[in-house]
């Protein structure tokens, strides 16, 4: 195990808790989440806030994020790809699984791919970073738009043409919406030959630092290649989902 300095855990764990109050905080309000005294959390603070990471009212005292984190997350957001910082999940993903995993988000009704791993063997499709498909006949697709706000979904679904591209295509728009209730409640989704046939696709919610799912993770390949796997690959994607959530800063439950 890493060694740690104790003081900066600390105040990192000052700043953690900050950004997930709604409100600004006392000192004894954070100081109540800690197993040290007082004195020593007012001292951490005041070193955030000369720094500017931590912002101290003047009237009322309490604590809040300084704008040195705006300006880190700026940075954050200039310096990192979000597709980038995925990769090492991704590729986790496709040596254990050996299929194809994709990194997507959606478009208006299309599912767009933004990073793209392909395993050294048992390579069933190619499929390039841009690729594009439609959204709710993929299992990609079909997770960002399960978890869309019901306002969206709806105006979403209004648009849908429910075009039948194999005999597992889904036109039925009453059973679409309880399918996709079925993968909120599971957490993954399964284009089972719906948009292609003889390739079947797995996918999994990322959700992002506000709890809101931007992106999905998925794997497809040939059917008789995952079929007999689906529940183990179910499970990686998940731990995947779970790891990548947890790197975009998504709350603790």
């Amino acid at each position: 195990m890493a060694q740690t300095i104790q003081s900066l855990d600390r105040g990192l764990k000052i700043l953690h808790l900050l950004s997930k109050s709604n409100k600004p905080l006392s000192l004894n309000e954070i100081t109540a989440h800690f197993d040290i005294d007082r004195s020593s959390i007012f001292r951490l603070l005041g070193t955030l806030v000369q720094n500017n990471f931590v912002y101290q009212d003047s009237e009322t005292k309490k604590y809040m994020l300084g704008f040195k984190i705006m300006e880190l997350s700026g940075a954050f957001g200039e310096q990192t790809k979000i597709e980038t910082f995925l990769r090492p999940v991704l590729k986790s993903v496709s040596e254990r699984t050996h299929q194809n995993t994709h990194l997507a988000i959606l478009d208006g009704l299309e599912v767009v791919f933004i990073a793209v791993e392909q395993p050294r063997q048992n390579l069933s499709m190619h499929i390039s970073v841009g690729t594009r498909e439609p959204a709710w006949a993929t299992a990609l697709g079909k997770i960002l738009l399960a978890f869309k706000p019901n306002d969206e979904f709806k105006r979403l679904m209004r648009s849908v043409s429910f075009k039948k591209f194999t005999p597992n295509t889904i036109t039925s728009q009453s059973e679409y919406q309880n399918h996709l209730q079925e993968i909120v409640r599971h957490k993954y989704a399964v284009d089972n030959e719906e948009y292609r046939k003889g390739i079947l696709c797995i996918a999994v919610p990322v959700f992002n630092h506000r709890g809101a799912v931007e992106y999905s993770i998925g794997i497809s390949g040939a059917r008789e290649q995952i079929s007999p796997k689906i529940k183990e690959y179910i499970s990686i994607l998940k731990e995947a989902g779970n790891e990548a959530s947890r790197l975009l800063g998504m709350p603790s439950s």
